[in-house]
């Protein structure tokens, strides 16, 4: 009797083989939703963007390794959706990575997720106010009785000329938040009064202060002292003086507490106009000690470098190179870096660049200059053209057991440095002087550290070791692998 083809030697050999080709897949297929799985759940990813737009950076680390308390962090939408499938997972899963590292990092720190739509009313008591909004993309921080609630794009940051995201803002915007729900003790800024100063027109410097992580306050200092955790005093615009050595005794003695603050480590932002500036004849002759000193009446103006058609909103040059000075060295470092604006300015002389003080320890130098092409103008007239200072440091170092400290006085030439108009467009770059000034002071928990991370540039960037380990994995051990499954197969034929 014939022989069944189910029974040839042909049949056998290729169901083997197709059985096992068919083995092989499936668990090729089971093997990446298994890893797939536990990659998402222990993050294992190597994040070769060139901002590491996915890692969690150290300084975020560093600024959450004293929290102590727990942190929740709830997600309005299941992990899937926030990761692959919901209409904003191209964003939400930039949060969602940075909340799991921070998980995985800290084990006070815990992210959960919970669909709004199926669960509402698990988020009843997160309502703060009665404008609050909690949406699928919403990120919820809890920690004891303290509830902060955030929108999406609260963790990114928009260009309005454009009218597109273009960075990632989530590291600074989470570690803020967690700092304010544990009521982690921050420092404080405080802000002069009584001298005529406009604080109305400095509300978005207020608010960059606070994002950063200060507590903003204002101070009397003709009957306030100064606190402890004042890190930073602002002068903004004054019109009339410091009370000075012409006080009846310390306790009203102004100038005398601005002294003392920066004796004890502290950092004073000084932002005069042109026009009133040489009413302060006691702040003035305090500057001196400091090496600087105000031009009043006088204003810089620039006919090729200007964003006016007065020309009197100059744009100014990064004075990099300085240890003391290069506050910005990541904008200074762009080819194109962007332009930092200054309206109605005034020239800044700097009395002498190194030895000022009764110890000889200070220095003074130029943060921003203005362009050579500007002219200084004296009631309608030009005085001279030349390159002139709009913002300088002084510094004061000292050595206390070996430690290093320092006390810096930074002063522009006008209040128009922090106008709003200037701090919140992306297109010039005040508030990151500014911000970068408040990591240059010392403070060691500003969260000024935590920059944007821009994602408009989807180039990967690896090292050439990194390079050569993932060569050798897709060119030996691919092929290997597959190689010994043939091996297999070819062995099993054989002795079949």
């Amino acid at each position: 009797m014939r022989n069944s083809f189910y029974q040839t030697r042909k049949f056998k050999y290729g169901s083997a083989a197709t059985a096992f080709t068919i083995a092989f897949i499936a668990i090729v297929v089971i093997f990446n939703i298994i890893f797939t799985a536990l990659s998402s759940k222990y993050m294992w990813f190597v994040d070769m963007t060139a901002e590491k737009v996915f890692s969690l950076s150290d300084e975020a680390k560093d600024l959450l390794s004293d929290i102590t308390d727990d942190v929740y962090i709830y997600f309005a939408s299941e992990p899937d959706e926030l990761m692959t499938t919901g209409t904003n997972a191209q964003l939400t899963r930039y949060v969602y990575n940075t909340a799991l590292q921070m998980d995985e990092t800290f084990p006070n720190i815990h992210v959960d997720c919970v669909d709004v739509f199926k669960n509402p009313t698990f988020f009843r008591d997160y309502y703060t106010t009665a404008a609050t909004d909690i949406d699928s993309d919403s990120v919820v921080l809890v920690s004891g009785g303290e509830v902060r609630v955030y929108a999406l794009e609260a963790f990114f940051v928009n260009d309005e000329e454009q009218n597109e995201l273009w960075a990632y803002n989530g590291e600074k915007k989470l570690v803020s938040g967690i700092m304010q729900v544990t009521q982690t003790k921050t420092p404080v800024v405080n802000f002069t009064t009584q001298h005529g100063e406009a604080l109305e027109e400095a509300g978005n410097l207020m608010t960059i202060f606070a994002e950063n992580g200060f507590t903003v306050d204002g101070v009397d200092l003709s009957a306030d002292e100064l606190s402890d955790d004042c890190r930073i005093l602002v002068i903004y615009n004054p019109k009339w003086d410091f009370v000075g050595n012409e006080a009846e005794g310390d306790a009203y003695n102004e100038i005398k507490k601005i002294d003392e603050f920066l004796d004890g480590y502290g950092c004073l932002l000084v932002y005069c106009d042109p026009e009133y500036v040489n009413n302060l004849t006691n702040l003035n002759e305090f500057l001196e000690e400091w090496g600087i000193s105000y031009v009043g009446d006088t204003y810089i103006r620039d006919t090729e470098h200007s964003m006016s058609v007065d020309s009197y909103s100059i744009i100014t040059e990064y004075q990099a190179g300085n240890s003391i000075s290069d506050i910005y060295a990541d904008l200074s470092a762009l080819t194109t870096p962007p332009k930092t604006i200054i309206r109605k300015a005034m020239p800044i002389e700097i009395l002498w660049e190194q030895g000022g003080g009764l110890s000889g320890s200070r220095a003074v130098v130029p943060v921003l200059k203005s362009y050579d092409t500007s002219e200084l103008v004296v009631d309608g007239t030009i005085q001279e053209t030349g390159a002139y200072n709009v913002m300088t440091m002084s510094v004061e170092a000292r050595v206390v057991d070996s430690e290093h400290y320092y006390s810096y006085v930074i002063a522009a030439g006008s209040p128009s440095f922090v106008d709003n108009n200037y701090l919140v467009s992306n297109a010039y770059a005040n508030e990151d002087v500014l911000s970068a000034a408040m990591k240059a002071v010392g403070r060691e928990r500003v969260l000024a550290v935590l920059k944007y991370k821009p994602f408009d540039d989807d180039s990967l960037v690896i090292s050439t070791a990194d390079a050569n380990k993932w060569t050798i994995a897709m060119t030996l051990v691919i092929p290997s692998i597959i190689a010994l499954a043939g091996i297999v197969v070819v062995t099993r034929r054989k002795h079949a």
